[in-house]
């Protein structure tokens, strides 16, 4: 993700700070604003921005579409190319709440690293963690599989059961 931030030094924006913690204020490079006057202003805690002025606003990739003149769609290629390349997801990560939840593990996603713990060995251990829930997640999906086996053969056997009985006396 880049930051609201980040997007205003790539457009060679001044941020001044302001009162409160994470909010910025600059000088609007469309309305023009001089001196003491500063209508354009930026939270990087929301990563947001808004002009009192002209009434822009919007996200970091909108800041970007707005302070470069071009759309919201070749500032979203600009700050985020198609040519990098993302992580591979353990296919235990691609679980959702609810199939975590079937397995009866919590719905809150550990993946993230705490703070203070040795990179190597947390690495270490989220991978036995990620393995474990995707070999309980198959194990599961095998039972139930197995189990929906069992139910059919078993209702096909009631049903071919009852038409085979001679009915009348």
């Amino acid at each position: 993700m880049v930051s609201i931030e980040e997007v205003a030094a790539r457009n060679g924006l001044v941020l001044y700070p302001t009162s409160r913690p994470g909010q910025w204020k600059a000088h609007c490079p469309v309305c023009g604003d001089q001196g003491r006057n500063f209508h354009l202003y930026v939270s990087s805690v929301k990563d947001t921005f808004y002009c009192h002025k002209c009434g822009e606003k919007g996200g970091a990739v909108a800041f970007h579409a707005w302070l470069r003149g071009i759309s919201f769609e070749a500032a979203k290629a600009e700050l985020y190319p198609q040519g990098t390349r993302k992580r591979n997801l353990h296919p235990a990560e691609r679980l959702t709440a609810a199939q975590l939840a079937e397995l009866g593990f919590t719905t809150r996603k550990p993946w993230r690293m705490p703070k203070g713990v040795d990179p190597l060995a947390w690495r270490r251990q989220r991978k036995a963690m990620l393995d474990w829930i995707w070999e309980e997640y198959q194990g599961h999906e095998r039972f139930k599989r197995e189990q929906t086996e069992r139910l059919m053969r078993l209702l096909t056997n009631a049903h071919e059961s009852t038409c085979e009985q001679p009915t009348g006396a």
